[in-house]
Parts: structure tokens; sequence; C-alpha cells
């Protein structure tokens, strides 16, 4: 009785350690660069849409929203080696399928159209993330802002039933540059010293974007454009 009571004990201590006190050894063990790689699903929304062409009128959605996916890398430098609680990284990442669908009602002529938009966008940020020690070390919870630029693509088809027969549908994209920025909240969850999974939320505000079809002298616009994001992944320390 006495042997498999020791036997035990001396189980529980290996686990210990294998899940306690090697995964501490991730904040010494590298040199402070890390890279990620995410998967991100959540929310997209078009907000404060309006008509700014010379073909004015009124709009049926003055806003739009829909789910959008994506994914993105990030290469930064964990600076808790040299005494500070903090992470800087520079992150990539692409969202797509954010559909953004209208039937404008003008004052004047093009009394029947409307348009499909497909919005998608890519985004170069600068992450600034605090991590916060609450004893673990096995998890580590992060909360953290972001900054960066981001390139809005709208794919436009737009139908005009005001000419007649079956071709009434006419393609134009849209490009816009913008200052995007971000919040975030998360955790790393070590699974080795140098592997860790990584489970986050993110408000990203993405800036503006067009849509329209110029020659009819269409054009919307929409200053406020923002995601809600879920973002599942996993890292590397080297």
């Amino acid at each position: 009785m006495k042997v498999a009571r020791k036997a035990f004990v001396a189980i529980l201590a290996a686990a210990g350690i294998a899940l306690g006190g090697g995964k501490a050894d991730a904040d010494t063990c590298c040199t402070g660069f890390y890279l990620e790689a995410v998967v991100v699903g959540g929310g997209g929304f078009v907000k404060d849409i309006q008509s700014t062409g010379r073909t004015t009128g009124n709009l049926k959605d003055d806003s739009a929203q829909d789910s959008v996916a994506g994914g993105g890398i990030a290469m930064g430098f964990d600076w808790k080696r040299l005494g500070a609680p903090i992470r800087t990284e520079l992150e990539f990442h692409r969202m797509v399928r954010l559909d953004w669908d209208s039937r404008p009602v003008f004052t004047n002529v093009n009394t029947s159209a409307g348009f499909e938009n497909n919005l998608d966008s890519t985004a170069i940020m600068l992450n600034v993330l605090y991590d916060f020690n609450i004893g673990s070390t096995w998890w580590r919870p992060y909360a953290g802002f972001g900054i960066g630029y981001a390139h809005n693509h709208s794919d436009v088809k737009y139908n005009d039933f005001s000419v007649g027969g079956s071709n009434t549908v006419r393609e134009e994209s849209f490009n816009t540059s913008n200052l995007a920025w971000s919040v975030m909240a998360g955790g790393n969850f070590d699974i080795t010293p140098n592997w860790y999974a990584q489970a986050a939320y993110r408000f990203i505000n993405i800036g503006s974007a067009e849509a329209g079809y110029t020659p009819a002298g269409v054009k919307l616009e929409s200053d406020t454009v923002y995601r809600h994001e879920l973002r599942l992944g996993f890292g590397y320390r080297f």
C-alpha cells in the first residue's frame, strides 16, 4: 500500500513538472521573438451610408452588416525578458465577404436601380499588448491596442432595371486607403515552452468604403466600417 501511495505521489509530481514548472520556462527559454498565425471570424458592419454622387437621392438602407472571415500572421517581440510585461508586434491580415447591398431611391432618374457589393479588407497593424501576471505558469491573459493601415476594396454589381432588356448589370470596383485602429483582449495558453495557443476578441475600425456606378453618377460612401472579431490561432517563440 505504501509503495502504491509513493508511486501515485511520484506521478503527481511528474505531472506538476510537465504542466507547471516546464511551462514557466516560456519566459526565459527563447530570444523574445515570436511568430503567430490566426484564423478570424466575426461580424462586419457598414454604418452611416450616404449618397454623394451627382445622381442623388434617399437610401432604403443606410447601414449593413454581415458575417466575415479571414486570417493573418504576426511577428513580434516579448519584452518580458528585459523586465517589461509588454509585447509589440507587426500584423498582416485579410478579411473577406462583407456583403453590402442597397437599393437607392433617387429623386430624379434611375428610379429602379440597386447594387450588390462585396467588401474585402487588407490591413497592416502595429499592436502593443500588455501581459497580466496572474500567477499562472501556463496561461497569460493580455489586453492591448493597435494602429495601422487598411485598404478596403469593393466589387460592385450595379443593376439598373430602367434601361430594359436582360443585360442590366454593370460592374465596377472601388478602393479606399484608411487609418485603422483596434482594441483587443485575450489569452495565450502554453503547450510547450516554445508553442502556445491563442484565443482573443478584437474590435477594429477599418475606416471608410465606397460603392456605386460612376457612369450613372451613382456613388455611395460610408465613413464607418468596423468588425467584431473572434481570433483563434497558434504561436511559436524562437
